[in-house]
């Protein structure tokens, strides 16, 4: 490894800008794979962790390196890694800001980056690293949100087709990333799924699996959904999109089945935080969001609905994580049961793109997320 060198797209203290710099080399540990980063997808949490992450995460240590999609080639493995091996291409779920690492080594935005073998999975052939760089988290989220016993605690997905179980599950935000992993996993698990999206999307969310879809700027969404769901036994609601946790309570007190709605969502965007200058959003929005979430617990509490908060590298504390990364996204996307959705939309080609990407990001994207090449 001493022929190369790293590079990163640092934060150095909390809300500061990203600034591309060296880094140190990363050596695989026990577990562990070094991987030469080629496409690294932006999530909304990146931009968050950036803008608010002394409230959101507190525990991380500065300097930092930011980002959870990654794609590339295997460079070295450390040992007991007998999944992979150097010149694999994989997918990554990087934990670089998670409280499980906390390690500048395993953040997304630089060119070697380390990843954690249960968080890795085989890219096909068949898939660029700018089509799998879309996955990981948002896979990881619906995954958590779907299947963790203190989530939905529906059954696994399966590589093989299922008997269908005869549960609707129902995913508000089909078209975005977490929608679309959501829905490809809720199907493949046998249930049968019910979202929203706005018109244009209709087809993309069909394609992934939906059963139905309805438009969520209808102002009889809800009526509508229970008319439909009223006579389904429901599996329980995934709220996605920012704001749609009340009508999620408001459509699971009227359905028989699982009341719950997982939420990876807020009352209000959190994410167009800006970098400076924050005292007027925080004292605006802040209140805001508070009156927000308390609102939808009283909602849900005198609707007989429960609900949950995902985090979306939760999976990785047990063995969802494996189950997902290791046994059932690899052959899914080899076979093409899993496709790599939405569509990345490539906007750089270097780790100096990263912070533009962001503040892209920051601006709203619709159906496609945003890839930086490297």
């Amino acid at each position: 490894m001493s022929s190369h060198s790293n590079q990163a797209a640092w934060i150095k203290a909390k809300g500061q800008p990203l600034t591309v710099s060296a880094a140190p080399m990363p050596q695989p540990e026990v577990g562990e794979i070094l991987v030469r980063s080629r496409a690294i997808a932006m999530n909304p949490f990146d931009g968050v962790v950036q803008t608010l992450g002394g409230m959101v995460t507190p525990w991380v240590t500065y300097p930092a390196i930011l980002g959870s999609d990654v794609t590339g080639e295997v460079v070295a493995v450390g040992a007991s890694v007998s999944r992979f091996k150097p010149g694999d291409r994989v997918l990554g779920l990087a934990l670089g800001i998670d409280k499980l690492a906390n390690r500048a080594a395993e953040g997304a935005f630089q060119k070697y980056v380390i990843l954690r073998q249960e968080a890795s999975t085989a890219i096909p052939d068949s898939m660029s690293f700018e089509q799998a760089a879309v996955l990981p988290l948002a896979v990881a989220t619906a995954a958590c949100g779907l299947f963790l016993e203190d989530q939905l605690g529906l059954q696994a997905p399966s590589v093989e087709p299922l008997e269908p179980k005869g549960k609707t599950v129902l995913i508000w935000g089909g078209s975005t990333s977490v929608g679309s992993a959501a829905i490809q996993l809720a199907v493949a698990a046998g249930y049968e799924v019910v979202t929203t999206a706005s018109p244009r999307n209709f087809d993309f969310v069909r394609g992934l699996g939906a059963s139905r879809v309805f438009d969520y700027n209808d102002a009889n969404v809800v009526a509508n959904l229970v008319q439909y769901l009223g006579k389904r036994d429901v599996a329980g609601a995934l709220a996605i999109a920012a704001g749609s946790g009340a009508p999620c309570i408001d459509v699971m007190s009227r359905c028989q089945g699982n009341r719950i709605v997982s939420m990876a969502s807020s009352p209000l965007p959190i994410d167009d935080a800006p970098l400076t200058n924050q005292l007027l959003w925080k004292l605006t929005r802040l209140p805001r969001l508070a009156a927000g979430f308390l609102g939808l617990a009283i909602r849900a509490r005198f609707r007989g609905v429960t609900t949950r908060s995902i985090w979306g590298t939760a999976l990785m504390k047990g063995a969802l994580g494996k189950t997902i990364f290791n046994d059932f996204l690899g052959p899914a996307l080899a076979s093409g049961r899993v496709v790599a959705a939405p569509k990345p939309l490539v906007v750089g080609h270097s780790l100096e793109a990263i912070p533009q990407a962001l503040a892209q990001l920051r601006r709203g994207v619709s159906a496609s997320k945003l890839v930086v090449s490297v």
